[in-house]
């Protein structure tokens, strides 16, 4: 009985130390995934909005672990800035849970490298926080994407919303260019620059003490992008026909430029359509110029008719090339016009 005994309580303790064993002996089968390696590509690029990435693993030991996901976590739906790169967490998972296991939390594990692409709008990649759960099987590393300052070479958007303010005081506006980082303005007469080009801070401009004389006025504006100092190219904005009253009423006092040597026919700054300066600057707007027997009319605007418009109830055809007045003749589409220009109905 005794012997019995002896050789039971051998079994059963040969039992409890086999138990024990088995989990450190298991532990010991397991290795290390090693020092991660992740290749970043992205199309983020600062000033702009959205944009995706693209991770892959590197290394010799890729056999061991995977990337399972990645996420931007403080994409806001708002332009990229320096102040507020990328957060990504990227999570990774061992291939066999029985046969690996991320042994370290240290930054210095994980190593990042950009591929081309995002070289070319990115600094660098560095690591914040490196956790691991399940036992070491995950692994989740928190990144951030630093923008670098001389990389973002793409053009800056040009100004829109040009417009003349509508109490025609001489000042100008347009619309905020969020890459900007400020804006140059200058003023254009009858078509041609003049004035000196100025740098402003916001979005407006006021162009009164150069407005001195009679004329078509437009001004135009450029961005200068905050990244790189690129500028854009030019807007202009729409024509805003100046009379002597107007310059009158800026406060300013008629330059002598109007003079009888500047009268006659001007062409408009869209290159296509022309008006008619008279010898103290102003124009003619709403009424007839006889110019060598040739009888021509002027809209509202101040630019010259052509083909058929109607003056005081009567209709009248202009040449749509040259915009002298038909008379005493078929129009091209045979309508027949009297001595004056008028429409004669029925002939």
């Amino acid at each position: 009985m005794n012997l019995k005994k002896k050789i039971s309580a051998a079994l059963v303790a040969a039992a409890a130390f086999s138990c024990l064993m088995a989990p450190s002996a298991f532990a010991e089968k397991k290795e290390k995934v090693g020092k991660v390696e992740l290749v970043i590509e992205s199309d983020i690029r600062e000033g702009s909005e959205g944009g995706d990435l693209e991770i892959e693993a590197k290394g010799d030991n890729t056999d061991r672990y995977y990337i399972d996901s990645w996420e931007i976590t403080n994409d806001t739906g708002e332009a990229w800035r320096e102040s507020t790169p990328p957060k990504v967490e990227i999570t990774l998972g061992v291939e066999d849970e029985e046969l690996y296991y991320f042994s370290s939390t240290s930054n210095s594990n994980v190593k990042l490298t950009l591929a081309y692409n995002a070289k070319r709008h990115f600094d660098r990649a560095k690591v914040l926080d490196v956790k691991k759960k399940d036992g070491g099987a995950t692994l989740i590393a928190t990144i951030q994407l630093i923008f670098d300052d001389d990389a973002d070479m793409s053009q800056p958007t040009p100004p829109s919303g040009l417009k003349w303010d509508d109490s025609h005081n001489g000042s100008g506006s347009w619309e905020n260019v969020t890459s900007a980082k400020y804006y140059q303005v200058q003023l254009i007469k009858n078509g041609a620059a003049t004035g000196e080009i100025h740098d402003i801070y916001n979005m407006s401009y006021d162009f009164k003490k150069q407005i001195t004389s009679a004329g078509n006025y437009q001004f135009q504006v450029r961005s200068i992008k905050a990244r790189n100092n690129a500028k854009s190219s030019w807007t202009r904005s729409e024509t805003w026909a100046v009379t002597d009253a107007d310059v009158i009423s800026l406060g300013n006092t008629l330059s002598a430029s109007a003079s009888s040597s500047d009268s006659g026919w001007k062409k408009a700054a869209d290159g296509v359509r022309w008006w008619w300066q008279n010898e103290d600057g102003s124009y003619i707007a709403s009424d007839w110029k006889n110019d060598n027997g040739q009888w021509y009319y002027f809209d509202a605007e101040g630019y010259m008719a052509t083909g058929w418009i109607e003056v005081n109830g009567k209709h009248y055809y202009m040449d749509p090339a040259s915009g002298a007045m038909f008379a005493n003749q078929r129009t091209p589409d045979n309508f027949w016009v009297d001595a004056t220009g008028a429409w004669i109905p029925g002939m």
